[in-house]
């Protein structure tokens, strides 16, 4: 009878695992949802506003705690997408913690990767009880430190719907050119040949060195352009002998904030 009861238990959990992995607006970065809200909107990119009539804006904690347990996605489906698709985005505190892009022509979710079946239904009752509408701008800033004291201000503000961040990883790139010869056969072997240089610079900073298809490199087989990525002390301190150097290019940190009409 006990083991039984084991097994029943262990049935039990698993489809209760392989229910909760259909809910759609789950999240393990969501300890709380305290401050957190629930947006639907249209890609800022669409000029046309496709899929506008969706827009929703759900701050009310029962609500939002309600529809994170009940709206599910359906069974796997082909992975196709639309062009215009539409979010569901998930914000604390202002910043988002979760993003699902939904093909409502299509019916499709896409999440981790997949698509799934979805009920655009949902969207349209969440529209018409919660409407919003949203507008967009951007802004640039020198640094991490200049953006952190103007992010902190901009989430405390009502109108506030969330802030894309910049990426903080590189200062800024700079090419360069070595000529195809023997010892530069391809691009690995520049890359082999750079990175123990440029490692003993940056002395752990974050730096990448890339080759890009470009029109220029696709052009000039004699040759091939590096891009690299990282500290200004790098494009400073390299001196490389075989190669030609280009101007460095600082890196736009530029954030894009969402309001509310």
């Amino acid at each position: 009878m006990k083991m039984k009861k084991i097994i029943l238990l262990v049935i039990l959990a698993i489809n209760q695992n392989i229910y909760s992995q259909n809910k759609l607006l789950k999240s393990d970065k969501l300890t709380t949802t305290d401050s957190v809200k629930i947006i639907g909107m249209y890609p800022k990119w669409d000029k046309n506003k496709t899929y506008e009539k969706y827009n929703f804006l759900i701050t009310d904690k029962k609500v939002v705690d309600s529809l994170i347990e009940s709206v599910e996605y359906g069974d796997n489906t082909k992975n196709e997408w639309e062009q215009n698709t539409f979010s569901i985005i998930l914000t604390k505190g202002n910043k988002e913690v979760r993003r699902v892009s939904i093909s409502p022509a299509l019916h499709h979710a896409h999440t981790n990767g997949e698509s799934y079946k979805f009920d655009v239904s949902i969207l349209e009752k969440l529209a018409q009880k919660y409407p919003l509408r949203y507008k967009w701008y951007e802004k640039e800033f020198k640094d991490e430190q200049q953006f952190n004291q103007f992010n902190s201000e901009i989430l405390k503000q009502e109108k506030t719907l969330y802030v894309s961040k910049p990426t903080f990883i590189y200062e800024g790139s700079f090419e360069l050119q070595f000529p195809k010869n023997e010892k530069f056969l391809h691009p690995k072997a520049i890359d082999d040949y750079l990175r123990p240089q440029i490692e003993k610079i940056v002395n752990g900073k974050k730096f990448s060195i890339s080759y890009i298809a470009n029109e220029f490199n696709l052009k000039n087989k004699d040759q091939y352009t590096m891009t690299i990525n990282g500290p200004y002390t790098l494009f400073k301190d390299l001196k490389d002998k075989n190669s030609k150097k280009g101007e460095w290019i600082p890196e736009k940190f530029i954030a894009v904030i969402y309001e509310k009409e």
